[in-house]
């Protein structure tokens, strides 16, 4: 083979080289509307670490509420820019994932209990609940949290339940106000075999860490930090997709969000080697 031949031959290999690699970095894909390569990332201080829910106070999006899974304290977190203020309440818990409603903060453990918070009340540095509710869900492990403006309702995700494993399925709580105390009015199920079936797979471990519901398309956004996954529901709670989620972008999602227009904002953990984040994912309407 000539010099000029060989060459060719090898500048070839190499661009065949050059677009193999590049296949194996493309994303998965995105639910319809967005696109996993184009997000801007919000990093967090190392007091949100181990960041966890989020959630939007109605008609204000210029501030994420988060907390994280360890300390007493509720975060008011600058969109964009991440700065944020720091509002402690209490001692060490296992805290899961917050909501709000009107003028209420919710958070939530990972026993099925509840603090109650008025928003007026975190303008301080300190604050105190006005109310804890012990145990309100069955028994079991529980990380996901959203209030629905429109039914007025609380939805709690189980991510680990006995009966779940037991009947193959995953159960969203259903909870409302009745004068000053928090009441479950029903119960949502998702068979497990429709989150697996939609992915493509005869097993997939899938264990919800946070919701949301879309406010354009009114679906239900499941995120499930084992396996990285995100699934979308309708509103009768039937599996309509699920999309992989990059392990890279997000080590370990924990929480997600809206705002009005659709712009979905996910929360991931960090660890030694990254810091805590949120990524925003723009929408375009399909």
């Amino acid at each position: 083979m000539k010099l000029k031949e060989l060459m060719v031959v090898l500048l070839l290999g190499c661009f065949a080289l050059l677009a193999c690699g590049q296949q194996a970095e493309e994303l998965p894909a995105a639910p319809p509307g967005y696109d996993w390569s184009v997000y801007k990332k919000i990093i967090l201080s190392d007091d949100l670490l181990e960041i966890s829910g989020i959630a939007f106070a109605p008609g204000r999006y210029d501030t994420l509420y988060a907390q994280q899974d360890e300390e007493g304290a509720i975060f008011k977190v600058g969109i964009p820019s991440g700065k944020y203020k720091r509002v402690n309440f209490g001692d060490g818990g296992d805290y899961e994932d917050i909501a709000i409603r009107a003028d209420t903060l919710l958070l939530l453990e990972s026993d099925g209990s509840f603090y109650g918070f008025k928003l007026d009340s975190l303008n301080e540095k300190k604050t105190k609940p006005f109310g804890y509710y012990e145990k309100v869900l069955p028994g079991g492990e529980y990380e996901g949290l959203f209030a629905d403006i429109v039914t007025g309702s609380y939805y709690a995700l189980c991510k680990s339940c006995k009966s779940d494993k037991k009947n193959k399925q995953i159960t969203i709580y259903e909870l409302q106000w009745h004068n000053d105390s928090l009441l479950v009015t029903g119960n949502h199920v998702i068979p497990t075999a429709e989150l697996t079936a939609a992915g493509g797979k005869k097993k997939a471990a899938f264990e919800p860490s946070a919701l949301a519901k879309h406010p354009v398309t009114g679906d239900w956004y499941i995120v499930s930090s084992v396996n990285k996954m995100l699934a979308v529901v309708n509103q009768q709670w039937q599996v309509k997709a699920t999309y992989p989620l990059s392990r890279k972008l997000l080590g370990q999602p924990e929480g997600i969000a809206f705002d009005n227009s659709g712009n979905m904002f996910i929360s991931s953990e960090g660890d030694e080697l990254q810091a805590g984040r949120i990524l925003k994912f723009g929408y375009k309407k399909p």
